[in-house]
């Protein structure tokens, strides 16, 4: 895991054609589907695994923190013991990015799983179908990608862990000319 500077995020992103807020960037991926995220942490642990075996396969990706409000103790000393291990010791201001190899899906599964259940909002974005889950909150994740395959994938996912989509999901791919 290499951490990343806001503008090695831009670079990283750019060199692989990804947008960094599909909500407004001119080239979002074409399909989209908003729902909501599991309630319990060991679910979003195996979600997140899920999505990475099953949408993102042996892809590399880069997870950005893009906020943490109220955050605990407790919970930056877990982010920094990842990090710290990795060999960074940068504060997550000014490193919010973690660039990941296939190989370190283990590490993906783990940041993105506790930045879930942490309650703060995150990208796991990936060049494969240019996909992209964003974490709003805890509450609720969106998912774009040019795959008609990654999607329907991402729908039978939502059935295994029997998450619903939200009903603004359906009006925002109205909106955007998304098709479901």
């Amino acid at each position: 895991m290499r951490c990343a500077t806001d503008s090695e995020i831009s670079d990283w992103l750019e060199e692989r054609s990804l947008v960094k807020d599909p909500y407004r960037g001119g080239s979002s991926p074409d399909f989209y589907l908003q729902f909501y995220v599991p309630t319990k942490h060991r679910c979003l642990d195996f979600f997140t695994r899920d999505y990475y075996l099953g949408i993102i396969p042996e892809s590399e990706s880069l997870i950005h923190m893009t906020d943490w409000p109220l955050y605990q103790p407790s919970e930056m000393m877990a982010v920094t013991g990842i990090r710290s291990s990795q060999g960074d010791d940068r504060l997550l201001i000014n490193a919010p990015g973690h660039c990941l190899t296939p190989e370190e899906m283990e590490i993906g599964v783990a940041l993105f799983s506790l930045s879930a259940s942490f309650e703060w909002n995150a990208y796991l974005y990936s060049p494969v179908h240019r996909s992209t889950l964003y974490n709003w909150e805890g509450e609720i994740f969106d998912f774009w990608t040019d795959s008609e395959t990654a999607f329907t994938k991402m729908k039978l996912i939502l059935e295994r862990f029997e998450l619903p989509e939200t009903l603004e999901g359906h009006s925002l791919s109205q909106i955007h000319g998304r098709r479901k």
